[in-house]
């Protein structure tokens, strides 16, 4: 049903110009081969309540990938999906995604949608929770009016989380993490009976595939606080169905307040790595499988089980440089960034400062092929002595090209069968 509101003021505020530049043309090409023209979802919701961004979801009551194509300055610009009948246009620098409104049913519980064409209203209704649920006509004999046949306007006014139906989430149980993700995002809280209903349901994250799982996951870490995600869903006993010894508490908090102090942006990398910092290393490994992790994303949660490890080395006053770096060389930078954050020692601190900056730097000024002019046979030798050099620098003990030709010739000297 269309709604009093208008929100052209609205979106002539939120929407970059170029942006709004595309939505006029597109709403012309649309007109002229009669099909209606809609802003749906998330760039809606965000417009009401006059949050920056604009990430489209424009739905097409017609052929979303002819639309494109007359839009286009070439088909090149142009990426179609037939079967869903979506399409992603290249416009200036942006990625604008059409998409043929549409009807869903689902074959079981956590099976992708079956998909046919439909008009707006049914395209709304298949939407996630209310306040995802609503269109804004893009039409010339109405741009701008509200389509809400949900209710979305009154749970953004009050400030609610709430799915459009009892059987959401047997349908598809990822909608239990994006509700308890926009509820954090936005400030918002979910109602009691979709409260009820995500208790209820909670077991369907079983129904769910792995890397589906994974995807909901990655979509928290780019949050702008995870933690506060991980909170809420620790809260709702939601953590334990990823891996039962995550825990979302106080102490996470603070180490992902502290990632940001130090990091303006961190990569979500650093808070997946402190998110599983104190699994275990074989609780780690059934994180890993049981979300089918990245090789990126397994590599950092490896290196920061290698890093919590080795915690003692890292917060020894005493340790020797080439020990520090024995311990952090060849790990990934994001682990290293949690592991300021986690490890609850300035000297560690320190210490991972001065390996990132200055001795993971450091390397010997002779080369193999140095090496083997001065008599050393090709082999392992080489790699050890040049390692031997590298640690001597570090810890000051080497400072010269001479002090390294010494060292190796009294290497050769101390080997069996030398003179």
């Amino acid at each position: 049903m269309a709604n009093d509101e208008n929100l052209a003021p609205r979106l002539g505020e939120a929407l970059p110009p170029e942006i709004a530049a595309f939505l006029k043309v597109a709403s012309s090409e649309a007109a002229a081969r009669g099909w209606r023209f809609y802003l749906v979802g998330g760039a809606v919701r965000d417009a009401i309540l006059g949050r920056a961004g604009f990430d489209l979801d424009l739905s097409v009551e017609g052929d979303a990938i002819g639309l494109a194509m007359a839009i286009a300055a070439s088909p090149d610009d142009v990426t179609v999906h037939h079967r869903f009948n979506t399409a992603r246009l290249k416009w200036g620098g942006h990625h604008i995604d059409l998409v043929r409104s549409r009807e869903e049913t689902y074959p079981r519980p956590g099976a992708l949608p079956t998909v046919r064409p439909g008009p707006i209203n049914m395209d709304l209704l298949r939407r996630d929770f209310t306040v995802n649920a609503m269109a804004v006509s893009l039409n010339p004999d109405d741009w701008g009016c509200l389509i809400d046949v949900c209710g979305g306007l009154r749970d953004i006014r009050q400030r609610l989380i709430r799915v459009l139906h009892p059987g959401s989430f047997i349908d598809d149980a990822t909608r239990i993490w994006r509700a308890v993700r926009y509820e954090q995002r936005l400030g918002f809280r979910i109602e009691p009976e979709t409260l009820k209903l995500i208790e209820r349901d909670r077991v369907m994250l079983g129904t769910i595939t792995p890397d589906r799982l994974r995807y909901e996951l990655e979509c928290i870490l780019t949050e702008t606080a995870p933690e506060k995600v991980f909170r809420r869903a620790d809260e709702l006993g939601l953590l334990s169905t990823w891996h039962p010894s995550l825990k979302g508490d106080s102490w996470l908090s603070e180490v992902c307040a502290r990632a940001r102090s130090l990091v303006e942006k961190p990569h979500p990398d650093v808070y997946l790595a402190l998110l599983a910092w104190r699994l275990t290393a074989s609780e780690k490994e059934e994180f890993i499988a049981s979300l089918r992790f990245t090789k990126p994303q397994a590599r950092a949660l490896r290196d920061s089980q290698a890093i919590a490890e080795n915690g003692g080395i890292l917060t020894s006053p005493e340790a020797k440089p080439s020990a520090v770096a024995a311990v952090l060389h060849g790990l990934s930078r994001d682990s290293l960034v949690a592991a300021k954050c986690a490890v609850p020692s300035g000297v560690a601190g320190d210490n991972i400062d001065r390996f990132m900056n200055e001795w993971k730097h450091s390397a010997p000024l002779l080369t193999g092929e140095d090496l083997k002019r001065l008599g050393v046979a090709q082999g392992p030798d080489l790699k050890s002595i040049l390692d031997g050099i590298r640690d001597l620098r570090l810890d000051g003990l080497i400072c010269s090209r001479a002090q390294e030709e010494n060292f190796v010739m009294e290497w050769l000297k101390s080997r069996p069968g030398e003179s």
